[in-house]
């Protein structure tokens, strides 16, 4: 009987346990459950409005400076960072926006009434929540920065427009550290925001009876001689119909003057400058419009000239960044940075493009091939627009005839001293030749 209640109070524990160990569990579902359901996202974290990115680390981390702004904050990413580092362009944005508005006899109540409606979709175009700015700051921040922009194109280059007092024109490099700025990929706002405060404050001719320019206008005529005068950037060129922001309105007007676009074959490797120089390639400067336009045909190499300074840099990074983080860009500006990767390889690249022309180089030969060589590292590169012409270019070079030809030239053609020693052999050849054969011929003709 004894046993008997011992085992009947051993049972009646393990089911005591048991039941805990089930009131445990379930207790651990039912929190973890309510945990991950608040984290849980209704919507993508990052939608197909997202235009606006941040720099992907593996990028980022190779020119870090590339990406950064030096003197001025447009838009909310670096907002309120560096503060003393940005103090002066933050007063600058407060003065610009007063001329602005007293320019276009407009009040500031109208011009915020006019954009405040922007506010949620201005947010969607930006890769990163923008939560540490309440509705007023964010509105706050749309208005100085748009004005600020407005009325540094309005000014422009003209010297009407500009003032005495105004930092930006009298203090030497400004403009060019605003040229870096206004370029950079986390650096923008979007154009419609802009758009909206140009139609605001825009001030017709009425001398004239004419339409202020147009904004698209404004902003390429600002940035003309920011990435070197070399064609580049031509500002006759019809802006595209949608333009998402500043860099993107920038890039569309590069490549809008690519000749042939249409995605051919695979692109292949090709060898270097001076390799492909010495099988006999010929490098021409073209037409100074599409820097993208690189042709090659009957083993001659055309390319359009290209300036190189500290500004290229981050302009062709900014613009490689930009097509790799939003769907809609076609590499094109990547492939272009892995066909000159090709064809540059060391410091005798440079300088033999250098004196063809077609490049303008003023950094060492060592840094800008430095450039070329790392200028679209840890991207991904879809399509091969330049396929078609890497295969004509590896077939050239692979077929012998033009490296004899090209040897034989180099050997006996390479300066007026060996073309006369050759035609004065080939004389003598000749002669010696027609010597023997009156020789023979008199031999067995001789003479009556």
């Amino acid at each position: 009987m004894e046993n008997k209640t011992e085992i009947n109070e051993a049972d009646d524990s393990s089911s005591m346990e048991s039941v805990l160990v089930d009131n445990d569990y379930d207790g651990t579902v039912e929190e973890l459950t309510n945990n991950i359901a608040r984290k849980l996202l209704n919507d993508s974290p990052l939608p197909a409005s997202c235009c606006i990115f941040r720099v992907p680390l593996q990028i980022r981390q190779k020119k870090i400076q590339a990406y950064k702004p030096d003197i001025v904050s447009i838009g909310p990413f670096h907002r309120g960072r560096h503060s003393n580092q940005f103090r002066l362009m933050e007063n600058v944005k407060r003065w610009y926006s007063h001329c602005l508005l007293s320019h276009a006899n407009i009040t500031l109540a109208t011009l915020i009434k006019g954009v405040v409606d922007l506010d949620k979709r201005t947010r969607d175009c930006y890769a990163e929540p923008s939560d540490h700015l309440n509705k007023n700051d964010f509105v706050e921040m749309m208005v100085l920065d748009g004005c600020f922009l407005i009325e540094l194109f309005r000014r422009g280059p003209s010297v009407d427009h500009q003032d005495q007092n105004d930092p930006v024109y009298n203090m030497s490099g400004m403009r060019l550290y605003l040229y870096h700025d206004l370029l950079l990929l986390e650096n923008q706002l979007p154009w419609f925001v802009l758009e909206r405060l140009y139609n605001l404050t825009a001030v017709k001719n009425t001398t004239c009876k004419e339409n202020a320019p147009s904004l698209t206008h404004l902003v390429l005529n600002f940035f003309r001689h920011s990435v070197g005068d070399n064609g580049i950037l031509n500002t006759s060129v019809n802006p595209p119909p949608t333009i998402l922001h500043i860099l993107d309105l920038i890039r569309s007007v590069i490549v809008d003057q690519f000749e042939e676009r249409n995605e051919g074959k695979e692109m292949q490797r090709v060898p270097n400058v001076t390799t492909l120089s010495e099988a006999g390639i010929e490098f021409e400067k073209s037409s100074p419009v599409g820097v993208l336009n690189i042709k090659f045909d009957k083993g001659v190499f055309t390319m359009p000239p290209l300036v190189i300074d500290e500004r290229t840099g981050p302009l062709f990074r900014n613009l490689i960044a930009f097509e790799q983080c939003y769907r809609r860009c076609e590499h094109l500006i990547t492939c272009y940075a892995v066909l000159m990767d090709n064809l540059i390889n060391s410091s005798k690249d440079i300088e033999l493009l250098c004196e063809k022309e077609i490049l303008e180089n003023w950094l060492s030969p060592e840094d800008a091939a430095q450039f070329f060589n790392e200028l679209y590292n840890e991207t991904t590169v879809i399509g091969s627009y330049y396929g078609g012409l890497c295969e004509k270019v590896n077939q050239h070079y692979h077929t012998d005839w033009n490296k004899w030809m090209e040897k034989l030239r180099r050997e006996h053609f390479d300066s007026p001293w060996a073309i006369i020693s050759l035609v004065a052999a080939f004389i003598l050849l000749v002669l010696t030749v027609l010597q023997t054969v009156y020789t023979i011929h008199q031999y067995y003709y001789p003479p009556k």
